[in-house]
């Protein structure tokens, strides 16, 4: 048997690990409830009357790359305009912001990065032409909750993984939580409690199976 399943420090660690996740879940639904029930509808349809779709989008795909969290503008756009073409503006910019992220990492924070590891000792997966290397890799790095999106996506350039594999699992992984808060961001719009408890459950499922896979992995 390994030291890993019979080590009950390491045991408690990994549970109080797993109930704070539930925590933060937890957390952030309540939060989105108690925002969709303080909606206010005139300041919105203020909003809605001076923001253009281009330039939103656009924000949407740079401004994440920068830092700013990407997950209020999945809200926003499903609240501004509609599932339609909220999802689908989302899609489009979070493949523009992938692709960005992916340039930077490559062009300008390669180097430093590899520096930075070498001064500490540390090292970067090997993938060694084996692309279902990378792909674990990429996927482990996409549903480990915690580090924001710009840090994953800066980690997965300097890494080199395939692009072709990056963009694809990212637009995956990342597409379904765009589309559980594009729903929010709807059910505010149209006021309807139906969609909110349907982008809800969409949400809570993804983190399950995302958490499901992350501890296959980790396996």
């Amino acid at each position: 048997m390994s030291s890993r399943s019979t080590d009950p420090t390491r045991r408690v660690r990994h549970r109080g690990a797993d109930a704070l996740k539930v925590l933060a879940a937890l957390l952030l639904v309540a939060l989105l409830v108690l925002l969709w029930s303080r909606w206010d509808q005139e300041a919105f349809i203020a909003w809605k009357q001076q923001v253009g779709v281009l330039p939103f989008f656009a924000l949407m795909a740079v401004l994440p790359a920068l830092g700013v969290p990407i997950t209020p503008f999945f809200i926003v756009a499903g609240a501004t305009f509609g599932f339609a073409t909220g999802l689908s503006g989302s899609l489009i910019a979070l493949a523009a912001n992938l692709s960005l992220s992916y340039w930077l990492a490559q062009t300008g924070l390669r180097r430093p990065a590899l520096r930075l590891a070498q001064r500490f000792d540390m090292r970067l997966p090997d993938f060694d032409g084996r692309r279902d290397r990378a792909l674990g890799f990429i996927l482990l790095v996409r549903v480990t909750p915690g580090p924001p999106a710009m840090v994953k996506n800066f980690l997965l350039g300097i890494a080199a993984v395939p692009f072709g594999l990056y963009l694809g699992v990212s637009m995956l992984v990342g597409g379904v939580y765009g589309l559980s808060f594009v729903v929010l961001g709807e059910s505010a719009l149209e006021g309807d409690p139906r969609k909110l408890g349907l982008g809800l459950v969409c949400l809570l499922l993804a983190a399950a199976v995302a958490w499901a896979l992350r501890k296959k992995m980790l396996r």
